[in-house]
């Protein structure tokens, strides 16, 4: 009889743990829902932040990078060229450059200047800025030429815009 109880408080043990298994596997489930339910909410707030960054200050430029959101996500579909292009709009003082400005401030970013793609296939490439509007391209002083275009970011003034096509005039 000996091995008998032996053996039942085996089946026992496996039975218990078969069932905090199964709970455990639960509560996983329920962590992992909660969890991707977080993610999108962040997600969210990350398209919020980048679509308002604009129009942020200073201080509150650096509360968001404070909270070390990765804002180039929000920048998906972008190429690496178009990414770049995009944060130099971002980071510089005056939110508008010609397009010559914009990509020589590009070539300049590269360490190797070897990997910086060719004027024409930057503006190929920086095109998606345009098209979802985070750029706004204005015609430069020489119709025949895109080196003279104003470059600028979206919701930046557009007197600074006309002030600066005069000027090259």
């Amino acid at each position: 009889m000996n091995n008998n109880n032996v053996f039942d408080v085996l089946l026992q043990n496996i039975t218990e743990d078969q069932k905090l298994l199964k709970e455990a596997d639960e509560k996983i489930d329920q962590a992992k829902e909660d969890k991707q339910a977080i993610t999108d909410r962040i997600k969210g707030y990350r398209k919020d932040a980048t679509a308002m960054i604009k129009y942020a200050s200073e201080e509150q430029i650096e509360k968001i990078k404070a909270l070390d959101l990765d804002l180039s996500e929000s920048k998906q579909g972008l190429n690496s060229v178009a990414t770049t292009a995009f944060d130099i709009m971002m980071n510089t003082k005056k939110k508008s450059m010609t397009n010559d400005e914009l990509y020589q401030a590009y070539v300049d970013s590269l360490d190797d200047t070897g990997k910086a793609v060719k004027y024409t296939a930057f503006n190929i490439k920086c095109r998606p800025l345009y098209n979802n509007q985070r750029l706004i391209r204005t015609k430069g002083s020489d119709p025949k030429s895109s080196r003279t275009d104003i470059i600028s970011l979206n919701g930046s003034s557009k007197a600074v815009i006309k002030k600066e096509s005069t000027e090259k005039k």
